[in-house]
């Protein structure tokens, strides 16, 4: 990436609308339902468009729009075409969507984008990618994630992220090596930054959903899709997400071991020859003779660490398994809970059925 200036966001919460988020939902289902969700090994995603309030510090979401979904590409040899061809349609629908919504009187400002992500395990580099270009051009852009596995579960999952600003600036300059991350003091926990959502409904609705609160048919119906103990293939598959992860960092840790020893020996190496040369340039000077210069020392190339992009993967790959234990954890935690109380249950049912038998035993005698 070139260098580019880039601003602090000044938005430090989200407000949706509940048709935002329903789009959102519908979309996804549909792909999913489709099998469309891994097509052209794309995720399921659109864009978002609102207003920005800088009086409140706040980022209106009011509509949004799915993107054009790419075919898959069977010859390698069109490969390019493919994508070229694939990006023009994309950004032809992207400019034509947005026409409409100027034409309709609609918010048509981009302000950021949504993708789904079973278990909210969005970290990759695409989507560093895609955050960094919008924010460069609006810095107060998000990217909202939904996770579809947890939805389906009975609670809504959808968070709001951004780069944080010295990651910002690390994008910008394009190096990820481990002096520049640590000079800019950052870890995978303050890379990006999480935003409060806040979800906005006409008074109708709210209205609408008051009175289905207090209805006295409501309770098993808020309650009942929260007992489901179902949630093992969705664990397994969080699990093998991090083992994988844990692969990957298994690898980093061994490539920066590496980079750290040849980093230690290529600076001894120019020490000694720097005090090599400076010793010989005293002798020089002691015979009248001029010195020698330190630029062939200087210009020795230091090692590089053996990674795609720097820290960057390792950092991603922290994210991402943090983002599966978070899941696991609280999946985990509410079906230890589901299943005592199940167990409960069964033994109080096991026991009020074992005092009938007994009673009608004895009335029969």
């Amino acid at each position: 990436m070139a260098s580019l200036s880039v601003t602090p966001p000044n938005v430090t919460t989200i407000q949706i609308d509940a048709l935002v988020i329903m789009k959102i939902v519908k979309h996804v289902d549909s792909e999913m339902n489709a099998g469309m969700s891994d097509v052209g090994g794309e995720v399921c995603q659109g864009l978002l468009t609102g207003l920005v309030s800088i009086e409140d510090s706040k980022l209106e979401i009011t509509n949004c729009f799915p993107t054009a979904r790419a075919e898959p590409i069977l010859d390698d040899e069109n490969a390019v075409q493919a994508n070229q061809a694939y990006e023009e349609l994309k950004q032809a629908e992207m400019l034509d969507m947005l026409k409409k919504f100027r034409n309709m009187n609609i918010d048509y400002e981009l302000v950021g984008f949504y993708q789904a992500h079973p278990f909210g395990a969005c970290f990759a580099q695409e989507v560093i990618d895609s955050i960094f270009d919008y924010q460069s051009n609006v810095p107060d852009c998000v990217v909202l994630i939904y996770d579809p596995v947890k939805t389906r579960q009975g609670q809504l999952s959808l968070r709001a992220y951004r780069l944080s600003f010295a990651a910002l600036e690390l994008c910008a300059k394009g190096d990820w090596s481990p002096e520049t991350v640590k000079s800019a003091g950052l870890t995978y926990e303050s890379m990006f930054e999480e935003l409060p959502i806040t979800i906005k409904s006409s008074y109708l609705v709210n209205a609408m959903m008051a009175e289905l609160a207090l209805s006295p048919n409501s309770v098993a119906d808020r309650y009942s899709a929260h007992l489901e103990l179902g949630t093992r293939r969705s664990l397994e598959k969080s699990v093998r997400g991090m083992m994988a992860n844990v692969d990957e960092l298994n690898k980093a840790i061994a490539a920066y071991a590496k980079y750290v020893s040849d980093k230690q020996r290529h600076d001894n190496t120019v020490f000694n020859l720097t005090q090599k040369r400076q010793i010989e340039n005293e002798q020089r000077a002691a015979r009248g003779e001029p010195p020698l210069s330190l630029d062939d020392i200087r210009k020795m190339k230091p090692p590089q660490l053996q990674t795609r992009n720097g820290m960057l993967e390792s950092m991603l790959a922290c994210c991402d398994t943090q983002a599966l234990v978070d899941f696991c954890t609280k999946v985990t935690g509410e079906n230890i809970a589901k299943l005592f109380l199940a167990e409960s249950i069964a033994a109080d049912e096991k026991t009020t059925t074992k005092g009938e038998r007994s009673q009608s035993t004895v009335s029969n005698r």
